[in-house]
């Protein structure tokens, strides 16, 4: 009993054993892009066609296989780019709309395929998880055909200066697109080749840092002939331009824009003339109100004189006025002092001052 006891004991901690070392040592997380191994990078990205016709299938989605084991869960985190978990069906439509950020599944020991599509030509990615295991593969959109042009103008131009314009083709998604054939009319101007009406062709490649005409992917920039006073129309219009799919933006096949021609030489000379009339103003304004005010303090001048003077005037009539009435005072106490003799000497009442 004791022996087959201790066989028990003994299996069970070998089972135990084997448990904990199977899970130390877990399958490694087995991740194919579109059926090959995962070596993408940020600066080779697995690449895909933009899903302009707005239905998320084969043709505009890299295929994510991961394989892990059976039940753990393996999850995708999109960044940048989309996922869905199945492609677009007739019973089952998916729409470029319909793109979650993430997704999980849980392992049945088979490959977990979920589909990665992207809008844009700038790179995105998709972290897969198992786990302690990781990847990460990078996705870059390649852009549609042209559904939209655009033109970049000067607000305004100087006469005799040569501006430039700018013509964009662009997809449903707003991405550039290269080698486009924009055809661009001028009204109220010439290209500097004389023409009035051209073919311009949008780049392929961008300049380099630092390099001056700018060259953008998906534009061109055309330079004018030597412009006159007035207003310039530019049309583009791209005749390749097809209806958009069903559910994205309207595809916009023309554009037109406008922008002034103005003498700046002449209109500093009018400023420079304006300013001088009103400097010249200004010391007329300076030169009477200093002509008012010594008006004005040769009139206060004159007034205090004349007060002065009018002062004067009274002190002395008030000195002879007080002399008088002393002299006055002087007669009239004298006769009431006669008076009141003779009244004395006669018996009668003398009066007072």
């Amino acid at each position: 009993m004791n022996v087959t006891k201790k066989i028990a004991i003994a299996t069970a901690a070998a089972l135990a054993i084997f448990g904990v070392s199977t899970v130390a040592h877990a399958t490694p997380l087995a991740v194919t892009v579109a059926g090959s191994a995962n070596t993408t990078t940020s600066a080779a990205p697995a690449t895909v066609a933009v899903p302009t016709s707005n239905v998320i299938d084969s043709s505009n989605t890299v295929a994510l296989a991961a394989t892990a084991d059976t039940g753990t869960v393996v999850s995708f985190v999109a960044s940048g780019v989309k996922l869905v978990s199945a492609l677009n069906t007739t019973l089952a439509p998916v729409s470029s709309t319909l793109g979650v950020s993430s997704i999980s599944v849980t392992s049945t020991g088979v490959a977990s395929t979920v589909y990665a599509y992207t809008t844009s030509t700038t790179v995105g990615s998709v972290t897969i998880t198992n786990g302690a295991y990781s990847t990460i593969v990078y996705i870059k959109g390649t852009a549609g055909v042209a559904a939209n042009v655009s033109l970049s103008l000067p607000t305004s131009a100087a006469i005799g200066t040569a501006p430039t314009i700018t013509a964009t083709a662009t997809d449903v998604f707003g991405n550039p697109v290269a080698s486009e054939a924009i055809s661009v009319t001028l009204i109220g101007a010439t290209f500097a080749d004389l023409s009035v009406t051209k073919t311009v062709t949008t780049s392929a490649t961008a300049s380099a840092a630092g390099v001056t005409p700018v060259t953008v992917i998906g534009s061109v920039t055309s330079t004018l002939a030597p412009v006159t006073a007035g207003t310039v129309t530019v049309v583009a219009t791209d005749t390749s331009i097809a209806a958009t799919s069903t559910g994205l933006p309207t595809a916009v096949k023309a554009a037109t824009g406008t922008f002034s021609v103005t003498d700046l030489n002449g209109t500093i000379t009018a400023l420079n003339a304006q300013i001088a009339s009103l400097n010249a103003a200004l010391a007329a304004d300076k030169a009477a109100r200093a002509s008012d005010a010594a008006s004005a303090t040769s009139a206060l001048n004159a007034a205090t004189t004349a007060l002065t003077v009018e002062k004067a005037a009274h002190v002395a009539d008030n000195a002879t006025n007080t002399a008088a009435i002393a002299t006055a005072n002087k007669s009239y106490l004298a006769l009431l002092a006669k008076y009141n003799a003779l009244a004395k000497r006669f018996r009668q009442p003398q009066l007072t001052k």
